[in-house]
């Protein structure tokens, strides 16, 4: 009966330090900086030799602490999904989409893309590029996306001019 019990206890012991190695494999995966939701932004000037001031667009992504990504497109009608799937911090500076399903690229159903990234303005601001070999009807591409992303941060109070 004592062996039993020791036994018992021994398995639980052994369990439950796997579960935890394993739930601090994932957080290793996962980058916590990259964490929240994302606006997609954009340049726009009236000079075609100056950037000029970063604008916002209707395009979030969010990046789960657990995870999981999902793309949204704000229209005038509802927003819509997409894009979804799992991503992974691949090394310092590339992530991984896995992606479940994307409407927008299609040729990336199933597919893992990477992104290259680089944090700028304390990690508020995403530049984002990734390789897209061909197009949905499987035309080569051969060329580098570069996406620029804001994070959506809340304010200290809530704004007395927003349009709900």
């Amino acid at each position: 009966m004592k062996i039993r019990y020791f036994f018992l206890l021994a398995m639980m012991l052994i369990l439950s330090w796997g579960t935890s190695a394993a739930q601090d494999a994932v957080g290793e995966k996962t980058p916590s900086t990259l964490a929240g939701v994302w606006q997609m932004c954009f340049y726009r000037s009236a000079s075609p030799d100056v950037p000029g001031e970063l604008k916002t667009s209707n395009s979030l992504k969010i990046l789960s602490d657990d995870g999981h990504f999902t793309n949204i497109v704000m229209m005038q009608t509802g927003a819509i999904t997409i894009g979804y799937g799992d991503y992974y911090l691949k090394s310092p500076g590339v992530y991984t989409e896995v992606i479940e399903k994307n409407i927008h690229l299609p040729q990336l159903n199933g597919a893992k893309n990477d992104l290259h990234f680089e944090l700028k303005e304390n990690g508020n601001l995403m530049y984002l590029k990734y390789y897209l070999a061909t197009d949905i009807d499987g035309n080569q591409l051969n060329t580098w996306c570069h996406e620029i992303w804001k994070r959506v941060e809340m304010p200290a109070e809530y704004p007395h001019d927003i349009v709900r």
